[in-house]
């Protein structure tokens, strides 16, 4: 419904209050969008790792080391590598990384002796540091990832296990993961040491029917967040915040029970989860109710379906990529209605997204190439201040034959703010609402040496707050993984 317009005056202080808590926490979210992360493991919110700066000085590197860079296929053949990912976490849109392309492939012998008994473990760290070049102010509240210098950092650990060396059946995987956020900025991340999943996965008919139960994050599995084969070698490009508003769990797991259908062909799927909605307060109260990340409940939380439908061609010879997919998103929760001024039942958003491969200069590295993706989303207007959205990046994997695991990205995105949301900020404030936001970005992944990556990029977000309306932010984050 629309809201009648009433007179300034006549506002309570309970509605300002209201619209004040509501705002920050959007104002929060919007952040999100004008700084320029990382994923690990393709994580939203809070576990979305900053990476970013100096793209000429990346590039300059890449000149003076513009010399083959063949390392991870050099422990192909050196290490057994090829074997252990075998074992990778499964069920996720894009794995955290080779074990050729980790700093000790091996492990001085561990990874043998833990594979021949169905083991493998992975991890990593990341961190990233973050600052406006435009408009820095160390002398108000920080509103937003680079307001004042901002540092992030994160680790990570995953463990799996060969379930059918225990009675399960064929392709059967247990997964249990461990993480640990730091930020000095707590708008954009949590401080915490968590459970990031505890899961298993299991494939039947030939892969073509997958199900995967336990705690784990839904935004991992869907939509397809990160750009490129890896997390580790993923370089920036626009994000969405639609997961983050309509609750799909982002930052803390959830009970979730997620199932994909393939065709025999595998490139047909549907793919659905039922998990449990991320706390309509935002990330942080989530976070707090859900310490661990294996709360089963959290306060106002209700259940959450997801569906994809999609039809998706990877990369081999004389094969170029290609993923077309669609969503919805159906939440049980309250969520706050703008129209009316309180929290009423439900929330929803759909999506649609293309990415596809254009060239192919090599054979080998069938993946190298140039690449569009495009993502458009649209989320209930009464419930969420972001109402439409639309991204689009131009990116290159292996920029240089030289350099075959670089990456390097050109984005756009631009928020439409729902006239809902607007109203009530008008109606309720002093303040005047913005309409929308664009952001421009611009990013380097530089392969420095196996298993270590360097990532800058540079965003140019027109309003990086939600209200009042803010001068541009140009944020330069640079930012490196490690993987071991």
């Amino acid at each position: 419904m629309r809201m009648t317009p009433v007179r300034r005056s006549a506002k309570s202080a309970d509605a300002r209050s209201n619209v004040v808590e509501q705002s920050k926490k959007m104002a929060l979210r919007f952040a999100a969008h004008a700084e320029v992360r990382r994923v690990f493991g393709a994580r939203d919110s809070g576990k979305k790792l900053l990476h970013v700066a100096g793209l000429g000085l990346a590039l300059s590197l890449s000149a003076t080391l513009a010399r083959a860079d063949d390392s991870i296929a050099q422990a192909a053949k050196t290490t057994n590598c090829l074997a252990y990912d075998q074992d990778r976490e499964r069920g996720i849109e894009t794995p955290l990384s080779t074990t050729c392309d980790s700093v000790s492939p091996s492990m001085g012998g561990l990874r043998e002796k833990m594979y021949e008994n169905g083991w493998l473990l992975q991890g990593g760290i990341s961190s990233g540091l973050t600052y406006d070049l435009l408009h820095p102010d160390s002398s108000v509240p920080q509103s937003y990832t680079g307001q004042r210098a901002t540092y992030a950092q994160s680790a990570l650990a995953i463990l799996t296990y060969d379930l059918s060396r225990v009675g399960f059946s064929k392709d059967s995987q247990f997964i249990i993961s461990g993480l640990w956020d730091e930020t000095s900025y707590l708008g954009s991340g949590i401080r915490s040491a968590y459970v990031g999943e505890l899961a298993i996965e299991q494939e039947f008919d030939n892969h073509q029917i997958r199900i995967k139960y336990g705690f784990q994050t839904p935004s991992n599995s869907f939509y397809g967040f990160t750009l490129g084969t890896t997390v580790a070698s993923s370089a920036l490009g626009p994000a969405s915040s639609m997961f983050y508003e309509l609750g799909v769990p982002s930052v803390k797991p959830a009970p979730t029970f997620d199932i994909r259908l393939y065709t025999p062909d595998m490139r047909f799927y549907n793919h659905f989860a039922v998990t449990r909605s991320m706390s309509p307060q935002g990330f942080q109260a989530d976070s707090q109710a859900n310490s661990s990340g294996l709360d089963f409940s959290v306060p106002g939380a209700r259940a959450l379906y997801i569906d994809e439908a999609g039809y998706r061609i990877t990369s081999a010879a004389n094969q170029r990529a290609f993923w077309l997919r669609a969503g919805a998103v159906y939440n049980t929760s309250d969520y706050f209605d703008y129209g009316v001024g309180k929290p009423t039942y439900g929330n929803k958003g759909f999506y649609v997204a293309i990415t596809r491969q254009f060239t192919q200069p090599d054979q080998f590295y069938t993946y190298r190439g140039i690449y569009a993706d495009v993502k458009v989303d649209f989320a209930d207007a009464s419930k969420n201040p972001f109402s439409r959205d639309v991204a689009a990046t131009l990116y290159s994997l292996g920029p240089f034959d030289s350099r075959p695991y670089d990456m390097i990205s050109i984005g756009y995105t631009h928020q439409w703010i729902s006239q809902k949301t607007q109203q009530y900020i008008n109606l309720v404030t002093t303040e005047t609402a913005i309409t929308g936001s664009n952001t421009f970005s611009l990013s380097y992944a530089f392969h420095v040496a196996r298993g270590v990556y360097w990532t800058n990029s540079l965003a140019y977000t027109t309003q990086p707050v939600l209200f009042p309306s803010h001068a541009a932010a140009l944020l330069l984050t640079t930012g490196a993984t490690v993987v071991f």
